[in-house]
């Protein structure tokens, strides 16, 4: 007992440690300060496991290029004693709301949105979950993306909105908000050299699938994939992510997974490494029925490494101009979905390949991530 309070004392030190603020990171002079709120992680090492860690640090470098001294705060954090200080804040968190409750002083304020609006998301994923229980007559409350905290202050009070995607998660802002919302492309990490997969991909991968996603399974449409590759063992589902975190939703579908000998689960795979690149080539298609995305970075992942044709639902907030559109969270749209690309033969495969990774590796470049990103800041602050 003992044992466990100093470990549980020791983690809660280590993190909090790790998420101590971040004081002017660029050491500048500048008369002008913004206060992001997001993540510190970034700031302290390199990951390639989420595109966050690039995003924090392009929204802070932002900042520094418009002359503002820059500090960091985790999002977590619920007030600090110098608020007036600050011209700028600029991210998501309970800062926002402490911010509009006690300062005295009038700033700009910016909220940064990595999904959609939090009033669409819940609903959505919630909704979601009734289905499988409808399905499997149990809440898997555990794989959903329900967030406790909507945040109305800072989606309802600030001076702007910039949105991760496209017009249909920007859109989910504008229902709920009347000022400016800008959306821009999601940055995603390339590590591999697309081109040359689309030359070594395997010769049946027309009949190969991916799901490559994060937490929340049911959220993504991992349930509704089960449901149909399970029973359709002529295709094949590969499986990429830390699906084994969520026990309760491996219990329920233990079955499928297990069970099946058309699909592959090999539990988070690093981008950077041969297995990827292997996946990918084996591999035609990527699908994802999610039902509320910020530009799903893990989609365009496999787009821009890959060339993998994308099936997924318009909730992703992807353009899927030369990809296969799954219109509801149902049976028989995913099977819609699915026979349409079956139909393709191998030259109409190999163009669609090639026409999403030319679009892919110009919107959703880093360079043009940020671009997007400093002028929707700059629209914002002079507005």
């Amino acid at each position: 007992m003992i044992k466990k309070f100093f470990r549980e004392k020791l983690v809660y030190l280590v993190n909090l440690w790790r998420k101590r603020p971040i004081k002017n990171y660029y050491n500048k002079n500048y008369d002008k300060k913004v206060l992001i709120s997001y993540i510190t992680q970034p700031f302290r090492k390199q990951s390639f496991s989420h595109t966050n860690y690039f995003e924090a640090k392009a929204l802070a470098k932002a900042m520094d290029d418009l002359g503002y001294l820059v500090d960091i705060i985790e999002y977590t954090t619920t007030s600090i004693s110098n608020m007036n200080n600050y011209d700028v804040i600029l991210g998501f968190g309970d800062i926002f709301k402490f911010y509009f409750e006690n300062s005295t002083k009038e700033m700009k304020t910016i909220y940064y949105g990595t999904g959609m609006h939090v009033c669409h998301q819940n609903t959505a994923t919630l909704q979601r979950l009734k289905d499988v229980y409808h399905k499997k007559g149990i809440w898997i409350t555990g794989s959903v993306r329900y967030v406790d905290k909507t945040w109305s202050y800072q989606t309802t009070l600030v001076d702007g909105i910039i949105a991760l995607g496209n017009e249909e998660c920007a859109s989910t802002y504008k229902k709920h908000y009347s000022g400016a919302v800008h959306s821009i492309p999601v940055p995603c990490y390339v590590t591999k050299d697309a081109k040359e997969i689309i030359e070594k991909r395997e010769s049946d991968s027309n009949r190969h699938f991916l799901w490559f996603g994060s937490s929340g399974l049911v959220h993504k449409g991992l349930d509704l994939l089960l449901d149909y590759f399970s029973i359709n063992s002529h295709i094949n589902l590969h499986i990429c992510g830390d699906i084994f975190y969520e026990k309760e939703f491996i219990r329920v579908y233990s079955e499928e997974i297990f069970e099946s000998a058309n699909i592959y689960v090999y539990g988070f795979v690093d981008i950077t490494t041969i297995e990827f690149e292997d996946i990918l080539k084996k591999c035609s298609f990527s699908i994802l029925p999610s039902c509320s995305e910020g530009g799903c970075a893990s989609l365009v992942t496999t787009i821009m490494n890959g060339a993998l044709i994308p099936i997924a639902t318009k909730e992703t907030s992807v353009n899927l101009e030369y990809g296969i559109v799954i219109k509801d969270f149902s049976y028989r749209e995913i099977d819609k979905a699915i026979r349409k690309s079956l139909d393709l033969n191998d030259e109409e495969i190999i163009n669609l390949q090639k026409k999403n990774l030319e679009h892919f590796c110009v919107e959703n470049t880093h360079d043009n991530y940020f671009v997007n990103l400093k002028e929707s800041l700059e629209s914002i602050l002079n507005d």
